[in-house]
């Protein structure tokens, strides 16, 4: 089995969730009961250094890159800018922010691939939307299970629920044995 975790979206919905101190390896412990865990793949984008939020990410990233069952894949963030105007005033602002890039795709690559090469026989995707459809498809015409993994809030997304061959529903009872 390998884990294939979307790690912004995952963080966010875990924050919405309550759930905010999980121990990530034992978390892909609990989720791999009863299969052998080959590997989990967790896709980030760092933050930019000026956030208040980058010595935090830092640290969660060490974590996990001083687990030998985890693999951390770096996407990249890339500056934005959007222009709103005020109904009001009639003003423009502009508010900057980063869009991840890379993450969604090295994930739905890096699935698909593991299951060409025989790498894991079920695939565990943790996410909470459909970009993933296509590759869950490809993913199952070798043959392989994927398991959907979601926290109840996502269960809005029925067309990934529809394309995976199961779900596991993060409950909190599940989430307690992950801390």
């Amino acid at each position: 089995m390998e884990i294939f975790v979307d790690g912004t979206n995952f963080r966010l919905a875990q924050l919405d969730a309550g759930a905010r101190d999980l121990d990530i390896p034992r978390f892909a412990r609990q989720l791999a009961r009863g299969y052998v865990l080959v590997k989990m793949r967790y896709y980030a984008s760092p933050l930019d250094r000026s956030s208040r939020q980058y010595v935090g990410q830092q640290r969660f990233f060490e974590v996990l890159r001083a687990s030998k069952a985890l693999d951390l894949i770096l996407g990249r963030n890339e500056p934005r800018r959007q222009a709103i105007t005020c109904e009001l005033c009639k003003r423009v602002f502009t508010h900057k922010h980063a869009g991840e890039k890379e993450t969604d795709v090295n994930l739905a690559v890096d699935m698909t691939i593991g299951a060409h090469t025989n790498r894991y026989d079920v695939a565990v995707l943790v996410a909470g939307d459909t970009d993933y459809v296509r590759a869950v498809e490809a993913v199952q015409q070798t043959g392989r299970r994927v398991i959907w993994c979601h926290f109840p809030g996502q269960a809005h997304t029925d067309r990934l629920r529809q394309a995976c061959d199961d779900q596991v529903v993060l409950t909190d009872k599940f989430l307690r044995a992950c801390r």
